[in-house]
């Protein structure tokens, strides 16, 4: 694996055609895997990619949705990326790409997401979330948009049903490319909980033929899979060395629509517990404006060490209390899904704070709420 990322780095800036596999802004694990083992499988089996991809001449490479500088925010990236062997610096961060090169063809792959703000010819699409109501598709584009608890899920099938040899047989950094989708699968799902009830039966099929195919014994897959989620748990939740600021950054979603911008920043903490830390709300204020935030919705998860799960949410408005109100309501009054908010109280003079009771729900169901707001918005 390390030897095909040294080689999309020495080739990057050269290559005549171009493909770009990226995952969404948040660059979290699963992201950041899936763009890394996609981009390996379709630089050795092109199948997919048709008359996008020129024999000789093509380089399809992953890109991390974020900025060098904020790689080190990443941590359960970082230590599970590391953990397999792969150097950091051979990997390729958002800012190291000139996006608006006219030299070279540059098109793009979208993992984790399907709507870019990326001013590129988008070729193919892995995405588990629900479709968005402004999503536009390149018709002659290939597209997978299906339910499932990870994004890693669905990159893992491609691999074993598109293989062209049996997978042992496949080139040696197949094995750490199954391994990275292997951590995200477990991680999302919450190591198949049921209590968080996010994995589907394919995220099942597809981790029992990754275990199979690192020889993980049946009778020891449970176990297997509880260290290894224990193992990132410990890693994203690592925040010692990150502040008020960074923590806000650590995995962020930006929603801009109608002249409004509300930041969806997602803790690996409680939200009460991040309201402890010092000069919060200084660091928020810095956030705020740096991101252009009108509102910021703060996402609380605290996995405990018996596996169970808590969340809670914060809705701070900056500068636009009748938009945090109307998040709040459309919150409280969904039908399609009902976040079960507790408000609870606070010693901030900003904001409404909540518990919430409804484990199942998360920023994925959170997001299409906030932007049906923000499209009912007349300006």
């Amino acid at each position: 694996m390390n030897t095909y990322l040294q080689q999309c780095r020495r080739v990057m800036k050269n290559a005549v055609s171009k493909i770009a596999v990226i995952g969404n802004e948040s660059c979290d694990l699963d992201s950041a895997v899936s763009a890394i083992a996609f981009a390996f499988h379709l630089q050795h089996v092109p199948s997919l990619l048709g008359e996008w991809y020129k024999q000789d001449s093509t380089t399809v490479f992953p890109v991390l949705n974020v900025a060098r500088a904020e790689l080190p925010l990443k941590t359960e990236v970082t230590y599970f990326i590391k953990r397999h062997g792969i150097m950091l610096e051979d990997l390729i961060c958002r800012d190291e790409i000139d996006w608006n090169s006219e030299h070279t063809a540059l098109n793009i792959i979208l993992v984790d997401h399907h709507v870019t703000k990326l001013q590129k010819t988008i070729i193919g699409i892995v995405d588990h979330r629900p479709i968005e109501s402004n999503a536009r598709f390149n018709p002659s584009a290939f597209k997978t948009i299906e339910l499932v608890g990870s994004c890693a899920t669905l990159v893992g099938r491609e691999i074993f049903n598109q293989a062209t040899a049996t997978i042992q047989e496949l080139p040696e950094g197949y094995g750490v490319a199954l391994e990275l989708l292997y951590g995200a699968i477990v991680l999302d799902t919450v190591n198949f909980s049921k209590q968080a009830d996010k994995a589907k039966p394919l995220d099942y099929e597809v981790a029992a033929k990754i275990e199979a195919h690192i020889n993980v014994p049946e009778e020891n897959r449970p176990a297997h899979r509880e260290q290894l989620f224990q193992s990132l748990i410990a890693a994203r939740s690592d925040v010692s060395e990150l502040n008020a600021y960074q923590l806000l950054l650590k995995d962020l979603k930006i929603i801009s629509q109608n002249e409004r911008t509300v930041s969806v920043p997602g803790f690996p903490m409680a939200v009460q517990e991040y309201l402890k830390l010092s000069d919060r709300m200084d660091h928020l204020q810095r956030f705020a404006t740096e991101t252009g935030s009108n509102v910021v919705i703060l996402l609380g998860l605290n996995v405990l060490p018996d596996g169970s799960v808590r969340r809670d949410v914060g809705i701070i408005p900056i500068d636009d209390e009748p938009l945090a109100e109307k998040i709040v309501t459309a919150l409280q009054t969904c039908q399609e899904m009902n976040f079960e908010l507790e408000e609870l109280p606070s010693s901030d003079g900003k904001g409404k704070f909540f518990q919430q009771h409804n484990l199942k729900a998360s920023r994925k169901q959170l997001m299409p709420i906030v932007k049906s707001v923000l499209s009912a918005i007349i300006v």
